[in-house]
């Protein structure tokens, strides 16, 4: 384990990848060396890409190498390919012979264990697209974000950064990775499953119907016993969800809930649903939600 320059193997380049990991441990002096099995995306950022927020454009830079290229040692990997790749990434990274730990940076409703070593991390930031701009790749975020690791001593320097918050057992990531999964991306199903049925195309634009909000608000109320939230936590956190979406991101709809992600989508529902069903506890939001779902 290098103790100063610490370097990074990132495998996945798009959304959470350069809108999320690559800046945050960037300023947190990790040396990262990207790969993507999309040769074009590799193409793209040999020249560096612009990070776009609401509030700030900046200029990145990042070491690209084909997946074939990749060699030498690592002091951690980070995935951001999503679960259905993760399978081929595990054999890829023992065919390299690479051992490092590794963390997913992944929106998993539910734990996936299939690596030797994983360090917990929960990765919350709303990154609708990658696009190319006048010839420049582009990656869109919202201004917020926030990351939830384990405390380890390759992972303490991001201590440093604000938005990141350090955590001293796997329990507590895991018990923030729940609530994480089942607030924010729970509502971001809801408003896109409502949302387009009332003609809506953008996150954004849902939001502002009172018959969506209320749905999120519902929604977290129902949730929050399972997640051990009380109501002054579920008050502030639907209202939190609702400013973030709010956001002028052009959030399309149809990436979070379409017929090739309904599996996904379901499975943000199915998961709470099933833990209030075994409390006893009603939840007729989840209930109606699931079943258009299914239907």
């Amino acid at each position: 384990m290098r103790t100063n320059n610490m370097r990074i193997l990132l495998i996945g380049l798009g959304q959470i990848g350069l809108g999320l990991i690559v800046p945050v441990f960037q300023k947190a002096g990790y040396e990262i060396i990207g790969t993507d099995a999309n040769v074009e995306r590799l193409s793209q950022l040999r020249n560096g890409y612009i990070l776009e927020t609401p509030n700030e454009t900046s200029k990145l830079m990042i070491n690209v190498k084909e997946m074939s290229e990749i060699a030498g040692e690592f002091d951690l990997v980070i995935t951001s390919v999503g679960r259905q790749h993760l399978g081929k990434v595990a054999d890829w990274l023992k065919d390299k012979n690479i051992s490092a730990p590794v963390l997913l940076a992944e929106n998993l409703p539910d734990p996936v264990n299939i690596f030797s070593r994983q360090i917990p991390i929960v990765v919350d930031r709303i990154c609708p697209r990658v696009e190319k701009q006048n010839g420049t790749l582009v990656a869109v975020a919202e201004d917020y974000f926030k990351i939830v690791v384990l405390d380890d001593p390759l992972t303490h320097r991001l201590s440093l950064i604000k938005g990141v918050e350090i955590e001293k057992t796997e329990e507590d990531v895991e018990a923030k990775r729940k609530k994480k999964m089942f607030t924010v991306n729970i509502s971001h199903v809801l408003a896109s499953l409502y949302g387009q049925r009332l003609g809506c195309l953008l996150v954004e634009e849902a939001v502002q119907k009172p018959e969506i909000s209320s749905k999120i608000q519902s929604a977290i109320a129902e949730i929050g016993p399972w997640l051990g939230l009380d109501g002054n936590q579920v008050s502030a956190k639907a209202e939190e969800i609702i400013k973030r979406f709010s956001s002028p991101l052009n959030d399309s709809m149809s990436r979070i809930v379409n017929l090739d992600k309904k599996a996904s989508a379901l499975r943000y529902i199915e998961v709470p649903l099933n833990g209030l069903r075994s409390l006893g506890s009603p939840a007729p939001t989840l209930e109606e939600a699931y079943k258009l779902l299914t239907a």
